[in-house]
């Protein structure tokens, strides 16, 4: 049995939160904002990107060194990696924050949460990983590393009851946030497509959202930059769009796109996905959340994916289901074209988006609107009262509530930054393109 933390050393209204690539920041400032208005002395520390920073977080570490996906791509950047997770650990038992709260990149944070729930420290893992759907072993590590876990998806909060671990049903911050109905000509007004735009917009416009992290646009980018080269020779007035959460990410993609396609123009935004994916009248993208954010902002998509070879091979053994985009699997069919590994080909790419990009696709569109307003919840606001709550089951530390109702009458100072944690940099605004 690990030993056990007297109550007061833990640190009142701080919250360490950890993220790995780009949606995970937008989970965690929802969440710190939701935070801060429960707890108006919350302070925050942990590995985020822009949007958490601006949100307050003082950053121990770079949110990119997380940002791989794959067996093999993540044991080729494993030293760095293990580097930054000693690193948080030391800092974090240190500083002793109320929670730990891990936002996906469930490889890195729950061997994290397991050693600040060892050490006494209330922990949650926000996002829960795929046990659904494979490696269906890890349930025992997630019981070991966390205390709760907030589950985006209704069937998740399902399978987590079934194993007698904690769960909340949080929704997707992102249902919320975005419109039912969102207007493509003002999404073209907001990114000025007419004037930003590498080439005339005279027909159709078609997003190509290669990934957010590195590994995935190296894979991605070549295929879609020869399934472009396809379609243009069908539709010749087709202007191609993208866009990067980060500037680093939109040099990475533009390299990239410049090697495979230098014929091809591509106009790529920063910081603007979700204006980018609703100018558009079809959206080809890489597997992950931004599928659901295509599905929100009703926008027509295939779905594509492909890995290193030999990641794909040990995945296919590891794998309990037989769709893979968040669309189709909140409606439980398919509803969307999928693309993975070897089905993964420019010819069949070019071939579905032809076929989108020249239908009103309105069968489509009513399903995702459909699951749209099912899944509207106040999901900062749930995700932060669950945090909450297990703070004060825990009895460990004390947060004082706007409404003044201490959890357990107990309130002590607010904490100060040790010296030793260097404060987070404001990310300045990017440019809107490149």
């Amino acid at each position: 049995m690990p030993n056990q933390v007297s109550v007061s050393t833990n640190t009142p209204h701080l919250y360490a939160l950890i993220a790995g690539e780009s949606s995970g920041d937008t989970l965690g400032a929802g969440l710190m904002r939701a935070i801060l208005r429960l707890d108006p002395k919350a302070s925050f520390i942990g590995v985020g990107g822009e949007q958490m920073q601006k949100a307050g977080l003082t950053s121990l570490g770079k949110m990119e060194v997380l940002s791989v996906m794959g067996i093999f791509e993540v044991a080729a950047h494993l030293v760095p990696i293990m580097r930054l997770r000693a690193a948080l650990i030391k800092q974090l038992l240190k500083a002793r924050p109320s929670v730990v709260i891990g936002i996906d990149s469930p490889d890195f944070n729950l061997g994290l949460e397991r050693h600040m729930k060892k050490a006494g420290i209330p922990t949650v893992h926000y996002v829960s990983p795929s046990v659904w759907a494979w490696r269906e072993g890890r349930m025992k590590k997630i019981k070991e590393s966390c205390d709760e876990v907030l589950a985006l998806l209704p069937f998740e909060k399902e399978f987590y009851d079934r194993e007698n671990m904690p769960c909340t049903y949080v929704g997707h911050t992102l249902a919320n946030k975005i419109p039912l109905q969102v207007s493509q000509e003002t999404a073209k007004t907001q990114i000025e497509l007419e004037t930003t735009s590498v080439e005339p917009v005279q027909g159709k416009v078609m997003a190509i959202l290669a990934g957010s992290r590195k590994n995935e646009l190296v894979h991605m980018v070549p295929v879609y930059a020869q399934t472009a080269r396809l379609i243009k020779k069908k539709m010749p007035d087709v202007v191609f769009i993208s866009a990067c959460p980060d500037k680093a990410r939109a040099e990475v993609l533009k390299d990239l796109w410049l090697s495979h396609a230098p014929d091809l123009s591509l106009t790529i935004y920063v910081g603007c996905t979700h204006a980018a994916i609703a100018a558009s009248d079809a959206v080809l993208l890489t597997s992950g959340t931004v599928a659901f954010e295509a599905m929100l902002l009703k926008r027509p998509m295939a779905v594509a994916y492909k890995v290193n070879p030999l990641t794909a091979i040990i995945g296919r053994r590891l794998l309990k289901i037989n769709m893979f985009s968040l669309p189709n699997l909140l409606a439980k069919r398919r509803i969307v074209a999928e693309f993975i590994q070897e089905q993964c080909t420019p010819e069949a790419l070019a071939q579905e988006m032809l076929k989108l990009l020249t239908s009103d696709n309105l069968l489509m569109k009513n399903e995702f609107l459909s699951m749209h307003k099912a899944m509207i919840k106040n999901s900062d606001e749930i995700a932060a009262k669950a945090v909450l709550s297990l703070i004060k089951k825990s009895g460990r530390n004390a947060v004082e509530t706007k409404d003044n109702k201490a959890f357990n009458g107990m309130v002590e100072p607010s904490f100060t930054v040790p010296s030793n944690i260097a404060g987070a940099d404001r990310a300045k605004r990017q440019e809107p393109r490149l």
